[in-house]
């Protein structure tokens, strides 16, 4: 009888440890690092192509590739997800009619942006999905120094 009793109550002590890890307590609600960065191939060069000829038609007239390139660009944007770019540029852009063109574009602009900003081309198209653009992490090349390729 004992041992049943201490076999229980170490059990159920087990149980409650691990209960907020499992159960939404405070330890579930951290989130971890995105699964993939920008740095594993994230768009098609296809999907870097519509993009340039949407960045082109619509972009181009208000920005420069400055604007969307280099120290501008990682200042801006390293170390989010891409589903905060994604929800910027639907939200906000084109600034004469913001929200006006289709996810799919949006999602291949993006994709000319990551190429813009020399991210490896990938297997699969960058998705317009917000929840699918939330694991992955905006992450930049650091430039090298001269001599050190």
């Amino acid at each position: 009888m004992r041992r049943t009793w201490l076999r229980w109550t170490l059990a159920l002590g087990l149980c409650i440890l691990a209960a907020p890890r499992v159960a939404g307590g405070q330890t579930a609600a951290k989130k971890g690092p995105p699964a993939r960065s920008t740095l594993s191939g994230v768009y098609t060069a296809a999907q870097a192509n519509r993009g340039k000829n949407v960045y082109s038609g619509m972009c181009k007239q208000c920005h420069t590739v400055e604007s969307h390139t280099g120290a501008t660009f990682a200042k801006w944007w390293a170390g989010k997800q891409l589903s905060d770019l994604f929800m910027y540029v639907t939200q906000n852009m084109p600034k004469n009619d913001p929200g006006s063109l289709a996810p799919e574009d949006y999602a291949d602009v993006m994709a000319y942006l990551l190429r813009m900003n020399a991210m490896p081309v990938g297997k699969q198209e960058l998705p317009p999905d917000p929840d699918e653009l939330q694991k992955i992490r905006i992450s930049v090349k650091r430039p090298t120094k001269s001599g050190n390729n």
